[in-house]
């Protein structure tokens, strides 16, 4: 039989990833800072990213800070999948999950839809 002779810790980096997919997949409905003229998006050095959060406390916090005129607006899987997959895909926008220290987690479209809403459109 093997033993474990040491353990390792995740780095943070790591840790958060995987936290995050594992609160993904019980989601099933993310929030969105939206105001009158659409959905908030931000950029960094290498994309422009649609934010989005896991609650809407998250969302209203960090509204308050950034961006006072938005408010948190759910993001229902039938939402996601008819109108905002289908927009971000053409716009070549990045979905990011941010967190409530401001921390981002970029994912692709088709990842969104895999821990977001894979099991909430068969429910559907």
């Amino acid at each position: 039989m093997n033993q474990i002779k040491s353990l390792h810790l995740i780095p943070k980096d790591l840790f958060f990833k995987i936290t995050l997919l594992k609160s993904m997949t019980y989601c099933g409905v993310l929030w969105g800072l939206y105001h009158q003229q659409g959905w908030a998006m931000m950029s960094d050095h290498e994309d422009f990213i649609f934010p989005f959060w896991l609650n809407s406390a998250q969302a209203h916090n960090y509204a308050q800070l950034h961006w006072p005129d938005y408010t948190p607006r759910k993001i229902t899987p039938k939402d996601f999948q008819e109108s905002l997959l289908p927009t971000l895909t053409r716009l070549k926008v990045t979905p990011a999950l941010c967190n409530s220290s401001s921390r981002k987690f970029k994912l692709t479209t088709q990842q969104m839809r895999h821990f977001f809403f894979s099991e909430s459109l068969q429910h559907a």
